[in-house]
């Protein structure tokens, strides 16, 4: 088990805001549909699914761990 230090912390939600910020800027800017609600949902399902894949690369990146 390993706990995170600030500097890792503070690069993990940096780097999970700009992909979060792409994520929606891309569907708003592709137009997928007029709906408020749907473009909700798709960023909602889209962006899980990156997060999912940002915590498994984080995962494997060695700085910033604090082995216990």
């Amino acid at each position: 088990m390993f706990q995170e230090t600030r500097s890792r912390s503070t690069q993990k939600s940096i780097t999970w805001r700009l992909i979060a910020f792409s994520n929606s800027w891309m569907i708003l800017a592709l137009g997928l549909t007029e709906l408020p609600f749907w473009n909700a949902v798709i960023m909602n399902v889209t962006g899980m699914i990156m997060f999912y894949f940002h915590e498994r690369v984080w995962n494997r990146v060695r700085s910033g761990r604090n082995v216990n």
